[in-house]
């Protein structure tokens, strides 16, 4: 019997969010194209995190022209369920969304869990702002630093993150040509 390649996608996504794959090179979905780190905060986390029932958005500016997944830096925040359903949603800089993915997340191992966008990946601008809304229940957190990624910020409920500093959520996009 032949594997379907979409159960083979869904496969991946599954592994990926399950073992919170630390790295996605040479990753491609089947028929998909190879996965390149675009952006990322590689800022050193120093115990910083906020819940995921607020409106928690971190905008980014990509490089390439295809969006096709997200990683993004969580901590199990509060005790709770062994899991929780997150919501990332992509938004382009006239606030309209151009991708949202929803996945259930383990806590065993969710410090670094993938958003795969689809096999084929979202079109993006190059040098335009988007943002990440990350949603969920109170089981998680989004870590975050004082200052980090240059060409964007956090925001919690529409405001900065913190009203005296920069901050940022930790992140990664990987995109494509």
């Amino acid at each position: 019997m032949k594997p379907n390649k979409g159960m083979l996608l869904g496969v991946v996504i599954v592994v990926l969010a399950l073992c919170g794959a630390t790295t996605t090179a040479g990753l491609a979905a089947p028929g998909g194209p190879s996965m390149k780190l675009d952006q990322a905060n590689t800022a050193e986390w120093d115990k910083a995190w906020t819940n995921l029932l607020n409106d928690t958005e971190q905008s980014f500016k990509p490089s390439l022209p295809k969006l096709l997944a997200v990683e993004v830096n969580l901590i199990v925040g509060n005790p709770g369920p062994a899991e929780d359903e997150l919501t990332l949603t992509v938004f382009d800089s006239a606030g309209q969304p151009v991708a949202v993915v929803t996945q259930t997340v383990q806590s065993s191992d969710c410090d670094h869990t993938i958003f795969v966008v689809s096999k084929d990946g979202v079109d993006v601008q190059p040098g335009q702002t988007y943002r990440l809304k990350l949603a969920g229940g109170t089981l998680f957190g989004w870590k975050y630093v004082v200052g980090g990624y240059e060409k964007g910020a956090a925001t919690f409920n529409g405001k900065p993150l913190l009203p005296k500093a920069r901050s940022t959520f930790l992140f990664k996009t990987f995109g494509a040509d």
